[in-house]
């Protein structure tokens, strides 16, 4: 049998350990750290990694047409599962809370 790609995952102190084992049975070559598997661009950082999409989004982007338009940046709400530190919570009593089933134009007047 002839398999093209294996990715080991392990601690940092087991995965020589497994790797030898396998090379003992199998030929077979390690090609370091993982880059790159099934779409995600995977970073190796000190405290662990860092999975991304930029390459699906580039070609995404790409294939609407939309490669050449101009980022802007956007700040993103950020919701607190407390309901006192939530902004979007009802502060007062005679306030409105939105439910889930109002739909979303409606919410904003629109």
């Amino acid at each position: 049998m002839y398999v093209d790609d294996l990715n080991i995952i392990d601690t940092s102190k087991e995965l020589p350990k497994v790797v030898e084992c396998l090379k003992k049975e199998f030929e077979m070559k390690d090609l370091g750290k993982t880059k790159f598997c099934l779409g995600l661009k995977i970073k190796h950082v000190t405290n662990g990694i860092f999975v991304h999409q930029s390459t699906y989004t580039e070609k995404v982007l790409k294939r609407f047409y939309m490669d050449k338009a101009h980022s802007l940046s956007t700040s993103m709400v950020v919701r607190s599962l407390d309901i006192n530190k939530d902004p979007f919570w009802p502060q007062e009593n005679d306030e409105e809370f939105v439910s889930d089933d109002t739909p979303y134009l409606s919410a904003l007047g629109c």
